[in-house]
């Protein structure tokens, strides 16, 4: 991991721990999670930074193209991994890049949703993990939205970890629409299941 990136996601943890009361839940899977595609849900535009925060290793992310407008903030984004995407079409340059990414075993958080803005999930992630055959790690975030109750105690931000679900799993699906939408629908679901597995 480069200094200047551990630099940053130690400064965001720190953060996270003291105004957020930060709570990672089943906080050993985070050891395992390389070479995969991170899966999670999206609330807010701290999500992110958060999630990349936790994990031990360096990891990619998608941020909406016009991010990067701002010459400052983009070359920020690209230095932490950042990829750039377009919403609402095909954009075949971010598919390239993600798939390379994966392709040398690194790791890349993706969205289902695509937005926090979102209700419906999108099939992209399901494409990557059938074209790449890559494990999928789903996360569950919680009151990220919610900085006031967390600094005063009333909340906390919590982060659930959950199982991988193996590239086996949907290794010998055909690849189509019809079976990236699939995949992406169940894995949206395994990562809302794991706030009430997790309960109490």
């Amino acid at each position: 991991m480069r200094t200047s990136y551990r630099l940053i996601t130690s400064c965001i943890r720190f953060w996270m721990k003291i105004f957020w009361r930060l709570e990672i839940v089943n906080p050993e899977r985070l050891q395992y999670m390389t070479n995969c595609i991170i899966a999670a849900n999206h609330i807010s535009a701290y999500d992110p930074p958060f999630i990349g925060s936790i994990i031990p290793t360096e990891i990619h992310y998608l941020a909406k193209n016009e991010l990067f407008k701002n010459k400052l903030f983009g070359a920020v984004l690209k230095h932490l991994n950042a990829i750039p995407i377009r919403r609402g079409r095909i954009d075949k340059r971010a598919i390239t890049m993600v798939k390379m990414v994966l392709r040398i075993n690194h790791s890349i958080l993706i969205f289902p949703e695509g937005t926090r803005k979102s209700t419906k999930v999108k099939s992209g992630i399901g494409k990557f993990a059938i074209d790449a055959k890559k494990d999928i790690c789903p996360i569950l975030i919680e009151n990220s939205t919610s900085f006031w109750q967390c600094f005063t105690g009333k909340k906390k931000l919590r982060i659930f970890i959950g199982e991988k679900i193996k590239a086996d799993t949907f290794k010998d699906l055909e690849s189509n629409k019809e079976n990236y939408q699939k995949i992406a629908e169940n894995v949206m679901q395994t990562i809302l299941n794991l706030g009430s597995e997790n309960a109490g």
